[in-house]
Formats: C-alpha cells, structure tokens, sequence
C-alpha cells in the first residue's frame, strides 16, 4: 500500500507517539515526519535517532502536517487542540490516540467541520504488530480516512469501526495485551514449576502464544476448531482443557474485556 506525500506530524514524543513515529519514519520519507513534544530533548532525540524533524512548537508542527497525531494524556487534549485550533486547514485531519475522549468533545474545541480520526491502538505498536481501531467523524471523506489507516499499517494491523465500539475495543485490544502478558507468565510459571528453566520457560510460552495467534489469523478458521485439531481424544491436551473449562476461564477473560470496557466508558464521562 503506498502512502501519499503528506506531511505527517505527532504532539507527543512518548512511548505510543515515539513507537509510531519510529514505524513511519522507517517506512516513508522521513522528511515528511514532524514531531513536537514539551520535552524537547525528548523530540529531539528521537529526531536524531530516526530522521525525523523535531519543530519547536505544536502550533509550527500544525502549520507543517497534513495529518495530526495527537499523542498526549487525556488530561491534556483539550489544551493542544486549543492551542492549534488556529493553524487547522480544512484539509488538516486530526488524529486522537487519547483514550476517552470523543469526536463530540474533540469538535466542541476545533469546530464541527474539522476532520478528526479517533485510533485506540495498542502496546505491540512498539514492534511492529499493533492493533489500532480507527472511528472517524462525519468530515472525513475516504480518501483521508484511508490515508489515516495507512500510518496506522505501518504499526501493525488497522480496523475501521464506528466510534459507539470504541468502549469495547478498549476493553479487548487495548487492554488485552496485558492479559495475554498475564496468561504468557501463567504458562512459564507451569514449567518452572514443573522443572523448566524460568529464561527457557518464557520463550516456551511466548512463542506458543505468538504461534497460535499468527495460526488463528493466516488459517481464517475458528478458534474452536483449531482447538479441536489438537485437542486429541484421551491425550493431554484435553486433560489441561478440562481444567480450564472447570475454573471458568473463558467467562473470566469475558468478565475481564467487559469490566475494561465499563471502566473507560465510565472514564469517558468525566
């Protein structure tokens, strides 16, 4: 998928903003990537690192992009947003990774007729294999929400899904590379116990997650279904799923995703 030669700029240089900065620069014209954050060593070490230009002002990195990335606690949008609010063209799109705060709240600051993109990515953005869920606002046309979708590819995976699932990816993609973190300790703790050396145990684990994960998507089959093709009749591997039936797992990731998701629904309200 080639990408357009729009400038593309992040406010915010921290560990999502710096992990999609280092993606795009690695993967299009770094020349066409800003970057501005209020710790200015920070944007600059990671403009000298990557090649990127690092700018001293949000305001001069709005007048310098096509697409804005805003990469910044949730608690301070409102002031970036306000901040640039004037340097906006009609073509400018911006782009939210806050959790929390909606298209609504975003176009009360800039106007109703701004281009915004809401993304909720996740963690494994930071190599490569990121999930991030685009909701765009009524402005933005195909074109532009395509152009979002292609920054957000170079990271990993990109999904277009309307901004009322937002709550819900929150509770499954963004949240849930913790529980698989979780259950990848969980599962190296089973061979320490059993005599595997912790170092050796973790890459065990690691592994078969990324193994099983990569099979679900490249196979297009159900998850059950592939259970069953390993799952042999009198063998060990239903012995482990009976223990994981009988303590209610799949329920308790289910209350898990849900739980996450009320709580940024709730955080949302504020």
């Amino acid at each position: 998928m080639t990408m357009k030669r729009k400038t593309i700029g992040c406010i915010g240089a921290g560990n999502m903003g710096g992990a999609i900065l280092s993606r795009l620069a690695a993967n299009i014209d770094p020349s066409l990537v800003f970057v501005y954050d209020v710790d200015a060593g920070r944007a600059d070490s990671l403009a000298r690192a990557t090649g990127i230009t690092a700018v001293s002002s949000a305001e001069e990195l709005a007048r310098s992009s096509g697409i804005i990335i805003i990469a910044v606690k949730p608690d301070a949008v409102a002031a970036v947003l306000s901040s640039i609010k004037g340097k906006i063209t009609p073509e400018s799109i911006i782009v939210s990774i806050a959790a929390g705060i909606s298209l609504a709240a975003m176009e009360k600051i800039i106007g109703a007729s701004g281009k915004i993109v809401r993304v909720m990515p996740n963690t494994p953005v930071m190599v490569g294999e990121g999930m991030s869920v685009l909701s765009p606002n009524a402005n933005v046309d195909g074109d532009s929400l395509l152009e979002v979708e292609q920054v957000f590819s170079r990271t990993g995976r990109a999904m277009v899904l309307p901004e009322k699932l937002m709550d819900a990816v929150t509770g499954l993609s963004g949240s849930g590379p913790a529980y698989v973190f979780t259950f990848i300790q969980a599962l190296a703790d089973g061979g320490v116990k059993l005599g595997i050396p912790r170092d050796k145990a973790l890459i065990l684990a690691a592994q078969t997650v990324l193994g099983a994960a990569r099979y679900v998507i490249e196979s297009g089959e159900d998850p059950m279904s592939l259970r069953g093709k390993v799952t042999s009749p009198g063998g060990t591997t239903i012995e482990g799923i009976h223990v994981l039936e009988r303590s209610g797992f799949a329920g308790i990731v289910m209350d898990a995703v849900e739980r996450a998701a009320q709580k940024s629904q709730r955080l949302g309200e504020k």
